[in-house]
C-alpha cells in the first residue's frame, strides 16, 4: 500500500495556467522548490517554454508538449545532481514557465517633453506616444538579466522596462526628422529608427519588439500657434494685413468676452480707433503707391516741379523764380 502512494506521488505533475495573460514568467510553485522523482510530468502548454534552474544554474529547457522526469531525459541536469538510475530521493529545483505569446497594444509615450534641434530652430520640446507588440524571444537570456529573485513576472513590469529603453534611444530615432514642417509626415520613418535602436538594446534580455507604431509627433503649445500665424501670415501675403487681421479677430473676442454692458470700455475704444486708422492709413497708402506712378507718368515734362535750390521749396517748371525765398531758377 505504501507503495502504490508513493508512486502517485512520484508521478506528480507540473503546469501552468495564466487565465488572465498577464503573467510572462512564473515560478512553479511560487514558495520553495519543485520535488521532482522519476516519472513526474512536466507540462508546457504552446505558446510556453520551461527552463530546469539547479543551484542557480539553468540546466535543461523543455519547450511545447508533455515531458517525463527521466534521468535519461536530462542528460545536463543529471550530471549537474549526480542523479542515477532508478533513484529514489526527490530533487529539489526550480521551474520557470515563460508565455512566448505575442503582447499586442503596448502603450508608451514621452511623460516630459524631449528637446530636440530643427533646422531654423535651437531647440523645440516635442511630445510623442504610440503602441508596440513584444515577445519573449530568449528565456534563457531573459531569466538570468532580469528575474533575479522574484517568483514572477507580469505584463505591467515589462511595459514599464520597455517604456524606460524606449525614451533612452527617442532623441537619437527623432533625428532623422530635419524640419520640424515634416514632423507629422515623417511618423513612419522615426517608427522604424525606433524600432530598430530598442530591439538592438532588447536583444541583450531576450525580448523582441514587433511593429512599433509612433501615433503622435508634436511640438509645445507656443511653437503650434507660432506654425499656424506663418502659414495665415503665407496665405495672406501681406504682414500688416495679417497684423490687422489679428487685431480684428482680438478685438471681437474681447467685445464677446465682455458683452454688451462694457460697449464702453475705454480699452476697447481704444483698439477700436487704432485699427480704424491702421486700416485708413494702410488703405492710403496702398492706393497712394498704385495712383502715383501713373498720375506722375501723365504730368508733361514743362510742368513737373522741381526744388529750389537756396531754400528747398518746390518750385513749379514753369517758374522763374522760387515764392518762397525769391531765388532765381537756373
Amino acid at each position: 500500500m505504501a507503495k502504490n502512494q508513493q508512486s502517485s506521488v512520484f508521478r506528480g505533475i507540473y503546469e501552468f495556467e495564466d487565465p488572465g495573460g498577464c503573467l510572462v514568467a512564473a515560478r512553479i510553485p511560487a514558495t520553495g522548490s519543485a520535488a521532482l522523482y522519476s516519472g513526474t510530468a512536466v507540462v508546457v502548454r504552446p505558446n510556453q517554454c520551461c527552463l530546469f534552474i539547479y543551484k542557480g544554474k539553468i540546466a535543461d529547457l523543455f519547450l511545447e508538449g508533455t515531458h517525463t522526469i527521466l534521468t535519461e531525459n536530462l542528460p545536463l541536469l543529471t550530471q549537474m545532481a549526480s542523479w542515477r538510475f532508478g533513484f529514489q530521493s526527490p530533487l529539489r529545483c526550480e521551474l520557470w514557465f515563460f508565455s512566448r505569446q505575442v503582447y499586442a497594444g503596448r502603450r508608451w509615450g514621452t511623460g516630459k517633453p524631449v528637446l530636440q534641434k530643427f533646422k531654423g530652430f535651437d531647440t523645440v520640446p516635442i511630445r510623442a506616444y504610440g503602441n508596440y507588440n513584444i515577445v519573449l524571444k530568449d528565456p534563457k537570456s531573459f531569466y538570468e538579466t532580469l528575474i533575479g529573485s522574484r517568483s514572477g513576472f507580469d505584463v505591467s513590469e515589462l511595459e514599464d522596462f520597455v517604456q524606460g529603453q524606449i525614451l533612452e534611444v527617442f532623441p537619437e530615432a527623432l533625428s532623422v526628422v530635419t524640419n520640424i514642417e515634416d514632423l507629422n509626415k515623417s511618423q513612419d520613418l522615426v517608427s522604424e529608427k525606433l524600432q530598430s535602436l530598442v530591439n538592438r538594446v532588447l536583444a541583450r534580455y531576450g525580448l523582441k519588439i514587433l511593429d512599433l507604431q509612433v501615433l503622435s509627433l508634436l511640438p509645445s503649445d507656443e511653437i503650434l500657434k507660432a506654425l499656424d500665424a506663418k502659414a495665415a501670415m503665407n496665405i495672406i501675403g501681406d504682414k500688416q494685413e495679417y497684423l490687422l487681421y489679428q487685431a480684428a479677430n482680438s478685438l471681437n473676442e474681447l467685445q464677446a468676452g465682455k458683452g454688451e454692458n462694457h460697449s464702453n470700455d475705454p480699452m476697447q475704444m481704444m483698439l477700436g480707433l487704432m485699427l480704424g486708422k491702421s486700416l485708413m492709413g494702410a488703405d492710403f497708402r496702398k492706393k497712394e503707391r498704385e495712383v502715383a506712378p501713373r498720375l506722375l507718368s501723365e504730368v508733361p515734362e514743362g510742368v513737373k516741379g522741381h526744388f529750389c535750390p537756396h531754400c528747398g521749396s518746390k518750385v513749379r517748371g514753369t517758374d522763374k523764380f522760387c515764392s518762397q525765398c525769391g531765388g532765381k531758377q537756373s
